[in-house]
């Protein structure tokens, strides 16, 4: 059998596929347990610079294979909490292992992306969207609630008032809507998608890892700091900066007039 999930590594970067196109890569519980094992691997591999996230096929992700949940969720055999608690388990696993990436995190959406997966694009740092690319909440459609973090990512990305009013009404959003509401970074052309994508990576990975790392990081615990708690973390961050080879590197570089080559120490 093909993998379901594949990952490719170019340099530093590494692309990671959802690789079921005929099913429009929806996530069935072996591309889940699949996905939980490639993000893995990656948050163990500190050397990356940058991970791409898209999909093969026509689709990013269309969410939860919803015949295999239909057939589980119908057998009299299968406790219906526990197989919903060890599918929402697998993908939280994967979307905090992308989130633990110190590297920048581009999703390259070329599809529908519904449900669990837009959840998955919401949770990459970028989003960058083919013209033919649609984000669908579609949890509405079927009468569940959200998961794989939807509801977390979506006000740190458009706000609180504009979260609410997408996961009250559940539209379809296109790629101009989004780019409006700063969904995404970038609408391209369908054949222009990775090339766009890879070199916007490319870009963040020649950027000094501790100036990336520290960004995540700070940002992703802002939110829930006092202003106090905030400028105490920064204060250490900036001190970690000022002992490394990079600091001194970029100073340098700067004074002198030239462009800096960081290396991450």
């Amino acid at each position: 059998m093909a993998d379901l999930v594949l990952l490719e590594t170019r340099g530093a970067v590494a692309v990671v596929t959802l690789n079921r196109p005929d099913a429009g890569n929806a996530l069935d519980h072996a591309m889940l347990t699949e996905l939980r094992e490639v993000t893995e691997r990656l948050v163990r591999t500190p050397e990356l610079c940058g991970v791409l996230l898209t999909g093969a096929g026509k689709d990013f992700c269309r969410g939860g294979d919803l015949l295999e949940m239909r057939e589980r969720l119908e057998d009299p055999s299968v406790d219906s909490a526990a197989y919903s608690d060890e599918l929402t388990g697998l993908l939280s696993a994967a979307v905090r292992n992308l989130r633990a990436l110190p590297c920048p995190v581009i999703g390259a959406v070329n599809g529908q992306a519904a449900g669990a997966g837009m959840s998955l694009a919401l949770a990459c740092d970028l989003r960058i969207v083919s013209r033919k690319a649609v984000f669908h909440f579609a949890y509405g459609a079927i009468g569940a609630s959200t998961d794989g973090g939807m509801a977390w990512f979506l006000p740190r990305i458009v706000g609180y008032a504009r979260a609410l009013e997408l996961l009250l009404e559940q539209p379809m959003i296109r790629p101009r809507a989004a780019l409006d509401m700063g969904l995404v970074s970038a609408v391209t052309e369908p054949g222009e998608l990775l090339d766009t994508a890879l070199r916007r990576l490319e870009v963040l990975a020649d950027a000094a890892p501790h100036s990336i790392r520290s960004a995540k990081r700070l940002l992703d615990s802002s939110l829930d700091s006092s202003l106090e708690e905030h400028l105490a973390e920064e204060s250490g961050m900036f001190a970690a900066g000022a002992v490394s080879a990079d600091l001194r590197t970029g100073i340098g570089a700067l004074l002198a007039g030239g462009s800096p080559e960081f290396v991450g120490r």
